[in-house]
């Protein structure tokens, strides 16, 4: 099991260059940064199906 938090992953996804330009058209890049927050005022979770077994 894994958990991938990104702004794309090329070539899986379509490029995401964080521009706002037209995806077929853009030359340039922006860095983009992700996060997670786990706090009382900004509470996470992941939820997962629970099949049951036979």
């Amino acid at each position: 099991m894994r958990l991938q938090v990104a702004s794309g992953a090329f070539p899986r996804w379509d490029r995401n260059l964080g521009t706002g330009e037209p995806l077929a058209t853009a030359t340039a890049m922006r860095v983009a940064d992700q996060q997670a927050h786990h706090d009382p005022a900004r509470p996470s979770a992941i939820v997962l199906p629970v099949s049951p077994t036979t």
